[in-house]
């Protein structure tokens, strides 16, 4: 039976991706100035390396085949080092590319169908040409050929001869593939090899076959080895994948291309799901593979602090020197990031978060185009407003959240709608916009909202116009709409928000000024409706959002959710770029209140963080269902006055530099 031992705290992602063409390779590496890099730094776990991208191994493997230059048995010296100091040490094997073996066995390398993007290096490309940086130029290997069975091979040599505390797979995932293999499998199976719905179903078997055979082998040699896939395709909702890991890794360089949003976006759905979880991050100005290239450590350092704000473990990717010795500046770097994170790791073991909202996943439920895009604006309004929230799929208890979202483009099943459907009945509210709420199957509203769907506006733009209904910073005039809304017939429903037309829309033969006509006059639908529990909003509101940051939308759709929570758990002064998280501890009465603030800035093409500034006296009210007693500052233990007013507020006002605990004790 599968039992693994918790994942610690403050990790390093060595990566050693090393060419052929360098010689001396581990050269220097020297056991006690490796120990005492990741000591400073206050490490506690190091991803080491058996097989990198370029296929090959730094030990003296049998199945394998080590660097043509490697000088000394590396991984041993690293795995007998981090033994001898308690250090866990996790081996690395690449999966999706390996250089080596698309030279050796070119059957074995995955092709993409015509018309897609393209699986490694352009067909007209010499050796000498130029090479794209990051993800693009390296050979996709198929795990529909015998590659699968070198890899295989491959790990059963490594479980058996270091018998390591977990296996970190890389570059896995769901690609389409006409290699000779995949063809005949497609004819097998009856497919059409021009059909991308038929190659996308023989991927995900593909996959599927890949990952039960890896973790069977791992799990039948050592059930305790902790197993993660790097799934590079994989998105929420994939449930099936994962009986086969044995804790989450949300990878997420804010500056390599994910955001600054992603991690905590992506942790508000992963924390809902039965495993532990960290976050990675890199020490990189940018991202993997950038030697020399270094994080300003204030921007390392909060990255850090909102990992563990949220519940998960910490992990910082590094990039080995070739020579083998570690450069000590860069874990310098990370001990400034990593310290007094272990102070703070006793309120942040075996927590639960408190949320009262929920979006449901449009990119979980759905294969719409933008879905992603939906999700993300709704989680970018919300957080901005310092609500408590997660994000779902379907297959969760509703009745939990006090407001669930369904963004822009959620057809409902039956199966759905007759879980929404009890969940109103038992007090819930929704809040839908655009295309949600509409049956899968045909174009009308599987819910009473009170309404008859007339479909999309024949409008390339429209505006809003607020009723007093809608309080707070809205404006009293027409604001604009970067894309229309659906047209909907009001029946029975109240009407909290008018469209308004313009003119016309923009043509060669008809247009005004720069961008667009402008309000002309009430549009035949409403802007946002409310209906008993259900709210809806006519325009695509979160997508907009997310594509153009117009405070309008937030304001109008944080006015829509006052409509159902009056008072919320925590209420702030905090500014929007702060986040907030509320967690239960484990003795089930008290709790802790995250507090984050730092601003990333747009630098030429990545997002910076330098100038972490303190907040001071910033407001805090926090609504419990039990009294709170007393109140301190973690981790220090430093208690703070606090008032608890009639309605059952407990107010407390703190600073805040980068990260802030608060214990309230019940």
């Amino acid at each position: 039976m599968k039992s693994f031992k918790s994942i610690r705290y403050r990790q390093v992602h060595l990566d050693f991706h090393t060419s052929e063409h360098i010689t001396g390779v581990g050269s220097n590496f020297d056991e006690e100035q490796f120990i005492s890099c990741l000591q400073s730094a206050q490490v506690d776990t190091i991803n080491v390396f058996a097989m990198c991208h370029h296929g090959w191994s730094y030990f003296d493997t049998k199945v394998g085949k080590p660097h043509p230059h490697l000088e000394t048995n590396l991984l041993p010296r690293m795995l007998d080092a981090c033994s001898k100091n308690d250090i866990e040490a996790p081996i690395y094997i690449t999966v999706g590319f390996n250089e080596l073996s698309a030279r050796e066995h070119p059957d074995w390398v995955a092709i993409a169908p015509e018309g897609d993007d393209p699986y490694g290096p352009p067909k007209s490309a010499g050796p000498e040409a130029p090479r794209s940086t990051g993800f693009d130029g390296w050979h996709m290997l198929c795990l529909n050929t015998p590659y699968l069975q070198y890899l295989l091979d491959y790990t059963k040599e490594v479980m058996e001869r270091f018998q390591p505390v977990g296996i970190f797979y890389d570059i896995v995932g769901e690609y389409p593939c006409v290699c000779s293999f995949c063809r005949d499998s497609l004819k097998e199976m009856g497919l059409d090899e021009n059909n991308p719905d038929h190659r996308k179903q023989l991927a995900k078997k593909v996959y599927l076959n890949y990952l039960q055979k890896t973790s069977e082998l791992i799990w039948s040699l050592n059930p305790e080895t902790r197993l993660y896939h790097n799934c590079c395709t994989e998105k929420m909702g994939e449930k099936q994948y994962y009986p086969y890991y044995s804790h989450y890794d949300i990878e997420s360089l804010p500056t390599g291309g994910w955001g600054y949003d992603y991690f905590t976006s992506m942790v508000r759905y992963i924390r809902k799901q039965d495993f532990q979880y960290l976050g990675m991050t890199g020490k990189f100005h940018k991202s993997w593979g950038e030697f020399g290239g270094f994080k300003n450590p204030a921007a390392l350092k909060y990255e850090c602090q909102q990992m563990l704000a949220f519940g998960a473990r910490i992990c910082i990717g590094d990039q080995l020197h070739p020579d083998g010795r570690m450069d000590e500046e860069t874990y310098r770097i990370i001990g400034e990031a990593f310290d007094g994170i272990a102070a703070k790791e006793p309120w942040c073991k075996d927590t639960t978060s408190v949320a009262e909202i929920a979006i449901l996943s449009a990119n979980a439920l759905m294969d719409a185009e933008d879905s992603r895009t939906s999700d993300m604006g709704a989680y970018m309004m919300l957080e901005e407003g310092h609500y408590l929230f997660d994000i779902i799929d379907d297959s969760v208890d509703f009745s939990v959240y006090r407001i669930i979202v369904l963004p822009d483009c959620i057809r409902v099943s039956d199966a759905l709608q007759r879980k929404l459907e009890d969940y109103i009945a038992g007090g819930g509210n929704l809040i839908m916009s655009a295309e949600s709420g509409l049956r899968s199957d045909r174009p009308e509203f599987a819910l009473d909202l009170g309404v008859e769907f007339d479909g999309k506006s024949e409008w390339d733009v429209d505006y809003t116009l607020v009723t007093d209904q809608l309080t707070g910073s809205l404006v009293r005039s027409p604001f604009l709409n970067y894309e229309s809304g659906y047209k909907v017939r009001v029946d029975r429903a109240e009407v909290l928000a008018q469209s308004y037309r313009p003119y016309f829309n923009r043509r060669y033969g008809h247009f005004c000024s720069h961008l667009h006509a402008p309000a002309k006059e009430e549009a035949d639908y409403p802007a946002v409706i409310k209906h008993g529990n259900i709210i809806y909003l006519a325009q695509p509101l979160f997508r907009l959002y997310r594509k153009h940051g117009v405070q309008l939308y937030r304001d109008l759709f944080l006015a829509c959710v006052k409509q159902f929570i009056s008072a919320p758990t925590v209420k702030t002064d905090l500014p929007s770029a702060g986040k907030v998280n509320l967690t239960r501890q484990s003795n089930g009465t008290d709790y802790v209140l995250h507090l984050l603030y730092a601003v990333p800035i747009l630098r030429g093409d990545t997002q910076v963080i330098e100038d972490v500034l303190t907040l001071k006296d910033i407001s805090v009210q926090i609504k419990l269902d039990e009294k709170v007693k007393q109140v301190m500052l973690l981790p220090e233990m430093t208690m703070i006055p606090h008032r608890t007013d009639d309605d059952g507020y407990t107010s407390v006002s703190v600073n805040l530099t980068g990260h802030q605990m608060v214990l309230f004790e019940t």
